[in-house]
Order: C-alpha cells, then structure tokens, then sequence
C-alpha cells in the first residue's frame, strides 16, 4: 500500500528524537505500530528481489495505520502469541 508521507514529519521522525516533541512523536508512530491486532505477512517479491510485509486483519483501520506507521519508519515484522517485532527506522526491537 502506497502512503503518502509529509516530509516535514519524516524529517521530526528522523531528526527530533533529543526534542520533547520528537519524543511524542516517536511514541505515536510506536503505539500505532504495536498497540493493533494485525498480522505481519512476510513474503519474497521475485520483481524486487527483496521482502515485502503485507498486513492482514479484520479491521482496515487499523491495517492503515499500521501501513502508515511503517511508512514512516516504524514497521511491524513480526506478531505471535508471546511477542511482537518492530524495526525502528532500521534497527529491530522486540
């Protein structure tokens, strides 16, 4: 899914992580990515020749918002019962 990103909140995101805004921010794009019940599908593009996350649930809400979130850098990976994955602008928290 294509997601329109601004680029004065891309450049908060990556830039603003000292600031008290930055912080919100940070936890914004976090809490949209880890507080939703969608399911991470990880698949092999044969085009790209590199992974694709396709985000399965009931809600298309919430699928946009997690969909949104990683287009700013907070992309959910991986969700099982016990844990969940996020990579944060590269690197990987569980």
């Amino acid at each position: 899914m294509k997601v329109k990103v601004d680029p004065n909140l891309e450049r908060m995101v990556k830039d603003g992580k000292d600031t008290d805004k930055g912080r919100h921010i940070h936890d914004f794009f976090l809490a949209l990515a880890a507080c939703n019940t969608i399911v991470p599908i990880v698949t092999d593009s044969s085009e790209t020749n590199a992974r694709v996350i396709d985000y399965q649930g009931e809600s298309p809400d919430e699928q946009a918002l997690v969909y949104a979130a990683a287009a700013y850098g907070f992309t959910l990976v991986e969700r099982t019962s016990g844990h969940i994955v996020i990579d944060v602008q590269g690197t990987r928290h569980r």
